[in-house]
């Protein structure tokens, strides 16, 4: 029994220190990532911005209440600065850590909430994921919460503690009124943690239903893609192998006649007609160009036809389907450890707070209990900036950059559109390349109809010569 009071006491002081210290330090680098150009334009990055100013102000209020409370009463060091302030810093502080507590909790409902919307409803996303519905919704969080709360200063302020030695100081209730104290920790406690809890559990347990049907359908609609165009491939060997059959004997009684007519023409015109067969060979490749009569026979098969580049026009609205499906995935999946995080370190410290307003608060096992699960808690407002690490590759290139002093590549608007638009100018560039397919075909059937054009009049008119020299 002492050893756990021992462990608890120790853990009541080191404990919250690190937590929050660590915590504060997160909160303010998630702050100064959030408020880049990049994360300026989604409404979850809002979310996430209030959320994190929201828990970087409980955590310094908490290390200036707690924490060097805790260290005062252990090793009297009398660095309790709150409890020594004026009534009015008092009341201020702890006005502050209500709301900011409770505005913490209803910041990841909202945003939970709001991704509900969005895996039930993709193509209304655009209209759901607006900033400005964003902003609305924390300011109208930020009132109800000051009015929950609108209480707290006229049951705070400085208390007189009066010791063998000196009087001490403490920011507490006033003692009249301690009978209806407990009235507001459970109206606090379902207002925090109960209710925001059951409303978080059973939307994620949706969306999670929801995500792995659509699995569901994706894994189904693949298969059936992939049959299809295996179909598809049997279908066009089989047509393009009877077409070939088809047209073997047609080209093979074509070359015959032409080497009868050749055969029965004189010798001098079997001559000019050998010199066009050669000339037609070296017009197979003038500078760089094919034939016309090849790029026909290669533009009449399947694997150099034109309308095999326009195919590659869905499968790229698909490539960006496929990223904007990625994206709202990674945004869902960090959302999704935010407030799955808030569920399991809270429900520890409601379970014991439960067990003790049922023991009346006298059980002392149950009270060092509460002190341990109450780190729990306090690690809810500390961890957000591990989750935003683990789960976001953006928010780590954001990090980098940050750690380095890069102020300019994390601040510069231009910089970051520059970087966004990247990708699409690539994209751009590939249909262009695509589109200019038809202009090179038509300049190549032009040059090859003036080598064409050239080689006819030169063998004109050797003809000419010829028939006039056997004259």
């Amino acid at each position: 029994m002492s050893t756990l009071v021992a462990v608890e006491q120790y853990m009541s002081i080191y404990g919250p220190f690190i937590l929050t210290t660590l915590g504060i330090i997160g909160n303010v680098l998630s702050i100064l990532i959030f408020l880049s150009p990049r994360y300026r334009r989604q409404s979850s990055h809002f979310y996430l911005l209030s959320l994190a100013l929201s828990d970087l102000c409980f955590l310094i209020i908490n290390l200036l209440e707690d924490t060097l409370r805790n260290h005062n009463q252990v090793y009297q060091s009398h660095i309790n600065f709150l409890d020594r302030s004026p009534s009015f810093i008092c009341i201020f502080a702890q006005y502050v850590r209500n709301e900011t507590r409770l505005l913490s909790s209803w910041i990841i409902v909202s945003f939970t909430i709001e991704r509900l919307l969005v895996v039930f409803h993709p193509l209304k996303r655009g209209i759901i994921c607006r900033r400005k519905i964003a902003r609305c919704v924390v300011f109208i969080l930020f009132i109800i919460t000051m009015v929950c709360n609108i209480n707290v200063p006229f049951h705070y302020g400085i208390i007189n503690l009066p010791n063998d030695l000196q009087n001490d100081t403490i920011c507490d209730i006033l003692p009249k009124f301690r009978p209806i104290y407990m009235r507001f920790a459970i109206t606090t406690m379902i207002t925090v943690y109960l209710l925001p809890m059951c409303i978080i559990g059973f939307v994620n347990m949706l969306i999670c239903c929801r995500l792995w049907r659509n699995s569901l359908l994706m894994q189904k609609s693949e298969s059936t893609k992939v049959k299809e165009e295996r179909r598809s491939s049997y279908i066009a060997e089989i047509l393009s192998c009877i077409h070939s059959s088809s047209k073997s004997p047609a080209s093979s009684s074509f070359v015959a006649q032409t080497r009868q007519s050749s055969r029965s023409s004189s010798p001098i015109q079997y001559q000019s007609n050998g010199k066009l067969l050669n000339n037609n060979k070296r017009l197979l490749q003038v500078d760089g160009f094919l034939d016309i009569e090849t790029i026909r026979s290669r533009s009449r098969s399947p694997s150099h036809s034109l309308s095999n580049y326009s195919v590659n026009f869905p499968s790229q609205s698909n490539t960006v389907k496929t990223q904007i499906q990625s994206r709202t995935h990674r945004v869902t999946a960090t959302l999704l450890l935010v407030s799955c995080s808030f569920l399991l370190l809270n429900s520890p410290y409601c379970a014991v707070w439960i067990a003790n307003y049922v023991h009346d608060f006298t059980n002392i096992t149950l009270k060092s209990v509460k002190e341990i699960t109450e780190l729990f808690m306090l690690t809810n407002f500390c961890i957000n900036f591990l989750l935003y690490c683990v789960s976001g590759k953006i928010f780590r290139n954001e990090l980098i950059y940050l750690l380095r002093c890069h102020w300019k590549e994390l601040y510069d608007r231009n910089e970051c559109e520059r970087i966004v638009q990247r990708k699409p100018r690539q994209k751009l560039e590939i249909q262009l390349n695509d589109t200019k397919l038809r202009p090179q075909y038509c300049s190549l059937v032009r040059n090859n109809q003036q080598h064409h054009a050239t080689t006819s009049s030169s063998t004109n008119s050797k003809h000419l010569v010829i028939h006039k020299s056997s004259r």
